[in-house]
């Protein structure tokens, strides 16, 4: 049975986190991780204990890679806690982002966006399951989201069809006439969930 220790260490403000290689038992896997800390630190007497892997892109690179998304989440709970955090500020960060964006043509409030939805059928689940159409009217176009539980999780739904619609060109600020498109469909909404189930709904 290997043992393998992981270190996260705060130093000036910036999360680290060190890995210690296999080791037979849990007191040398941590005395092996924290070799590798001091090491890192150069403190004395561990200033040659490792050296760097010549293979690493960090290394042989002429610039240091990113490093992975997420790289400070340690567990899947983790994530999933952050992942939720996203979503639940990602509605904010299209509507300010569309606000920036068509602030010139705007009126004195006036709404960047208009939501209907459609409900599903009741399954005895709380809260229902819900779908949303949002209309940006400055754009002439509709989006039309994946099914999620909660209305809030199908305004999310929808309002990542609108950011991958920023993402892809600079919009018109114009206007559109008539109703518009309507973007997304029910063969585009699989490739829309994204994480759609939220464990509560505010």
């Amino acid at each position: 049975r290997q043992c393998t220790s992981h270190l996260e260490v705060l130093l000036l403000g910036v999360p680290h986190k060190f890995e210690g290689a296999a080791r037979p038992s849990s007191e040398l896997a941590d005395a092996d991780v924290a070799r590798r800390v001091l090491w890192y630190l150069q403190c004395p007497g561990y200033e040659a204990a490792f050296a760097p892997d010549p293979q690493a892109p960090a290394v042989s690179g002429k610039r240091i890679p990113d490093p992975p998304q997420n790289w400070t989440v340690s567990s899947s709970r983790e994530l999933d806690d952050l992942r939720k955090a996203e979503r639940k500020t990602s509605l904010m960060r299209v509507q300010n982002r569309l606000q920036q964006l068509l602030a010139r043509a705007l009126r004195a409030g006036e709404s960047v966006w208009e939501w209907s939805y459609e409900m599903g059928s009741e399954d005895g689940t709380w809260p229902p399951m819900y779908r949303a159409t949002v209309e940006v009217p400055m754009l002439g176009r509709a989006f039309l989201g994946a099914w999620a539980r909660g209305q809030r999780a199908a305004q999310v739904e929808a309002s990542l069809l609108v950011a991958e619609h920023l993402d892809r060109a600079e919009p018109s600020t114009s206007g559109g006439s008539g109703g518009g498109s309507v973007e997304g469909s029910d063969e585009g909404v699989e490739q829309a969930v994204r994480w759609a189930d939220l464990d509560d709904e505010d």
